[in-house]
């Protein structure tokens, strides 16, 4: 994960809050790195404006906050891009499981793109990408090739937007029984929230006036941890 220094000073082995964790739990910045170009340099310090390179334990996501003393600090969180076009990605070859899975894992920390299963979906299924253009999806099967030597499979899926249903699973059982969410497909994100896609601006549109309860959004931010 990268970060920039806002204040105060990065020191190695410093332990910090996450603005998104339980108030307490402290993490340790044990490495850093900068870089430039190919190459990278470990960190011993670094001050305001500086952005480093540190070890990410699978908690960090865009936007977050990590902060020194017992003091909570957050700022305002950065919403995810509202994805206009989906394929399913597959691995061609089961003998590269791991670095297919550790190279689309890396991407996805990083933002190249969202990443949507199918609601039941416990991990075993075929990963749904989405993002907002074409380019996106090139960038992660090439880099996918390039860094991690692993060939990628996509499917394009014909829905064209996104929207986060924030009433939660309940209110989407509601509308999906009162049949008004037919021909929309109901997916999770990565945190398990219930997310509907579909095929054209009108029928989202109806969706978010006839069923408000649903409270459907564009965008979404990561969770709180509890």
């Amino acid at each position: 994960a990268y970060i920039r220094i806002v204040s105060g000073a990065f020191q190695k082995g410093m332990k910090v809050g996450h603005s998104r964790s339980k108030p307490g739990k402290k993490f340790n910045l044990a490495q850093a790195q900068t870089l430039f170009g190919s190459d990278r340099e470990s960190v011993e310090v670094a001050y305001p404006g500086d952005v480093i390179g540190i070890n990410n334990p699978g908690d960090f996501a865009i936007g977050d906050t990590l902060y020194t003393g017992n003091q909570k600090v957050a700022f305002p969180g950065i919403p995810s891009f509202s994805p206009e076009i989906f394929a399913y990605i597959r691995n061609p070859n089961p003998s590269s499981y791991k670095s297919f899975t550790k190279g689309i894992d890396q991407l996805l920390a990083e933002g190249a793109v969202q990443a949507l299963r199918q609601r039941n979906d416990d991990g075993g299924g075929p990963l749904i990408l989405a993002a907002v253009g074409q380019l996106q999806f090139e960038v992660v099967q090439a880099r996918l090739k390039g860094e991690y030597k692993v060939d990628s499979d996509l499917e394009p899926i014909g829905y064209t937007l996104a929207r986060w249903a924030e009433g939660g699973w309940d209110a989407v059982d509601k509308a999906d029984a009162d049949g008004k969410l037919f021909g929309i497909m109901i997916v999770q994100d990565r945190w398990g929230r219930p997310v509907l896609l579909f095929r054209n601006d009108w029928k989202a549109a109806g969706v978010a006036e006839e069923e408000k309860y649903l409270q459907l959004k564009p965008w979404s931010k990561p969770p709180m941890f509890e």
